[in-house]
């Protein structure tokens, strides 16, 4: 069975999801912040791009810990809009990883994966 559309997009999101997160790291450390801090951040940015990769071609396994993703950016996004009070960053992010969570669980990804 090949993948469908909203998986296809899906992994799109979350590779952008892992880019972003690794150029976020590359800034820390050209602003000379510590490897304790930049560190953690390459590191789950790596996670996730091989996420978005997975995804794209066609592996099953990867939804899940793409899920789980979108579900803690869904968590740092209604922090940084609502808490935090910077809906300018929370209120596109959050946004971004509900669609993502959406083609995720949908129905066509639940058929594609056998759950």
């Amino acid at each position: 069975m090949t993948t469908p559309r909203p998986v296809r997009l899906a992994a799109l999101g979350v590779l952008t999801e892992g880019v972003v997160a690794l150029v976020v790291a590359a800034l820390m450390v050209a602003a000379g912040l510590t490897f304790s801090v930049w560190g953690f951040l390459v590191l789950l940015g790596v996670g996730i791009t091989a996420a978005g990769v997975a995804l794209l071609r066609g592996a099953r396994g990867a939804r899940g810990p793409s899920i789980v993703v979108q579900l803690l950016t869904i968590g740092c996004a209604f922090y940084a809009a609502v808490p935090s009070g910077r809906p300018d960053w929370g209120v596109p992010v959050l946004l971004l990883a509900a669609a993502v969570l959406a083609a995720l669980i949908s129905r066509p990804a639940r058929e594609w994966a056998g759950t």
